[in-house]
Parts: C-alpha cells; sequence; structure tokens
C-alpha cells in the first residue's frame, strides 16, 4: 500500500494526528539493541581494544553489530564472561541504561552457555560412547565340558609367561 494516501481518506486524516506540525513523520524509537550498540561504540572510542582490558566488549560490538544478539550467543563462553567483567568495569566508571542491560544479558549468555556445557557433560556420561550396547535379553549358550577346556586353553596362551596372580585377600594378622 502506498505511504501517501489521498487527501481527505480516513487513512490520510488518522496519519496527521500522528505527524508532527510541519509534516514530517515521526521518527521511530530506537530498539534497544541500537542504543547498546550506540553506547557501547561511544565508549569504544575512548578505550583503545588494543592496549585496554575491552578487546572481549569489542567483539561483542563487532558481533551484535553484524549479527544482534544471535550472533553474539555463538562467541565462546570465556569471550562473553570476559566481555561482561569489562562491561562491569566500564559501567561502574559511567553508568547508563543501555550498557546496564548490555552487561545484564552478557552475564545471562554465560549462565546460559555454563548451563549448557554441564549438560552436554551430563548427556556424555549418561551416553554409551564406546559403541557396544548391552542386549535386551542376555545371550547364553551351552558349552560341553570339552568346549570349556578348548577356551581355557586358548585364553591361558594370551597370559604372559611371567604372570603371577596374586590373592588379593587381605594379609592375615601376625601373632605378637
Amino acid at each position: 500500500m502506498s505511504d501517501r494516501s489521498p487527501p481527505g481518506s480516513k487513512r490520510w486524516s488518522t496519519g496527521l494526528w500522528r505527524r508532527p506540525a510541519d509534516g514530517r513523520k515521526p521518527r521511530a524509537e530506537p530498539s534497544l539493541l541500537s542504543q547498546q550498540l550506540d553506547d557501547l561504540g561511544a565508549r569504544l572510542l575512548v578505550h583503545d581494544p588494543l592496549t585496554q582490558p575491552v578487546r572481549n566488549l569489542y567483539t561483542v560490538h563487532q558481533a551484535l553489530g553484524d549479527g544482534g544478539w544471535a550472533a553474539a550467543e555463538a562467541l565462546a563462553p570465556a569471550v562473553i564472561e570476559r566481555a561482561g567483567v569489562e562491561g562491569e568495569i566500564l559501567l561502574s566508571q559511567d553508568p547508563s541504561a543501555p550498557l546496564r542491560a548490555l552487561v545484564e544479558r552478557l552475564v545471562a549468555l554465560r549462565a546460559d552457555a555454563v548451563a549448557a556445557e554441564e549438560q552436554a557433560k551430563t548427556d556424555a556420561l549418561l551416553r554409551d560412547d564406546d559403541g557396544w550396547e548391552a542386549p535386551a535379553v542376555p545371550e547364553v549358550s551351552e558349552a560341553s565340558h570339552e568346549e570349556y577346556e578348548l577356551m581355557e586353553r586358548s585364553w591361558i596362551g594370551t597370559v604372559p609367561q611371567d604372570y603371577q596372580p596374586t590373592d588379593h585377600a587381605p594379609p592375615e594378622p601376625t601373632p605378637t
């Protein structure tokens, strides 16, 4: 639909109430992300990321500018954690609402990353990684005494010659 409605139409008249007196359309309020990017960008201009401890915040700023919070979430958890600490330092020097919201989001991202790491560790422990899966019904085979002796002799051939079996029972106390 066209941005300009013909004069006298209902759409044209309702649009008048929202426009400033000079006829221009009102500017949209900048999003929180754009406010955060502007605020962080202004602070990073003051600090040199190569010599001052804002490298991780600079990386987060680039990620936010490139792909928003989805790109920032893809950063390494260590970068997110350090950027949160750097943001808290900048926040203590000069507090602002956009930076406070950014730091809170970074802290939440770090907490989510830690929870995801813990869940992945738990899943890895629960998952059987060696590829062997226990059968639902155990397999039992019946063998004759001759087959058992044959298997025992073949197994004995795999035992090293200098192997001495030890008794794992606790030593008996010596009388005193």
